[in-house]
């Protein structure tokens, strides 16, 4: 884990047509406003997160940055994450993994758009204490995490730590191990932390401020 998979898992948002759609759905579902500290707002777009019902594995998330300026709104970013309150396979304590990241990559809102997904990312960290990178991944999901983890090892008490479900110690606790810089991480990890197969979607990369190890 991440399992690198093609462009085109996302065409219902990627489509106007369908996302114009899965964003009246989205809207029907009576979201609430979501505050994030130091964005303003711009006219004509809303910002808003939906909390599923909680589930075993913990509790789902939905944010969306919606433009509503036009005739019909439609959905310019969309992050889906479950917030994990309970120990789970991976750490004894709370995390957060990003399940989906979407956002519309051209056209009249990049320039809203600049680093606001950064910004969203950084929030839910402080908020979450841990992230953890999704299963699968398109080339741009891939990107986005490369630039997280780069950014990462610049800022005092965070750190990035990769794990392989498959490695275990000799509690059966899967190892954590911590990447000491981004050399180490695009000579050694990154190699073995992507790739097309199956065994990948058992390897994460976390970004933490708390000390794992």
């Amino acid at each position: 884990m991440p399992q690198l998979i093609e462009v085109g898992f996302d065409m219902k948002l990627t489509m106007p047509s369908s996302n114009k759609t899965e964003t009246a759905l989205f809207l029907a579902s009576h979201p609430q406003e979501f505050i994030l500290p130091g964005f303003v707002i711009p006219a004509g777009y809303r910002l808003v997160t939906k909390l599923h019902t909680p589930t075993a594995d913990g509790v789902m998330q939905t944010v969306c940055f919606i433009y509503t300026g036009g005739d019909v709104p439609e959905m310019v970013y969309k992050v889906k994450l479950i917030i994990r309150n309970e120990p789970n396979a991976y750490l004894p304590i709370k995390n957060c993994t990003q399940l989906l990241v979407w956002r519309q990559v051209a056209g009249p809102h990049s320039f809203v758009l600049s680093g606001f997904a950064r910004q969203v990312f950084q929030y839910l960290l402080q908020s979450n204490n841990i992230m953890i990178s999704d299963e699968q991944q398109t080339p741009d999901g891939k990107r986005f995490w490369l630039d997280r983890m780069g950014e990462a090892f610049s800022i005092a008490d965070v750190s990035v730590y990769y794990i392989d479900l498959d490695e275990l110690d000799k509690e059966l606790s899967p190892i954590v191990v911590r990447i000491q810089s981004f050399e180490d991480l695009m000579e050694k990890y990154v190699p073995n932390g992507w790739g097309a197969d199956e065994a990948h979607k058992n390897r994460v990369f976390l970004i933490s401020t708390k000390k794992l190890i």
